[in-house]
């Protein structure tokens, strides 16, 4: 299996570089995880989506911590 890589800035005009760069990070990249009861806290900072809370949730110190979203 080989590795993409985003597209390199080419020129002094980032534009066109800034859309495929978004082109390439749509296309290899994952939507947001859905959470559940077999998912591990095992870096902080990942961020998945708890469909029983219907919120965003955060894992920090090896726990997953409840994103509070406004109304």
């Amino acid at each position: 299996m080989s590795v993409a890589n985003p597209p390199p800035p080419l020129g002094n005009d980032w534009k066109p570089w800034g859309e495929r760069l978004n082109a390439f990070i749509t296309t290899t990249r994952n939507k947001l995880q859905f959470y559940n009861s077999d998912s591990k806290a095992t870096q902080d900072g990942i961020i998945m989506w708890d469909e029983a809370q219907d919120c965003p949730v955060v894992s920090k110190n090896g726990a997953w911590i409840r994103i509070k979203l406004d109304p």
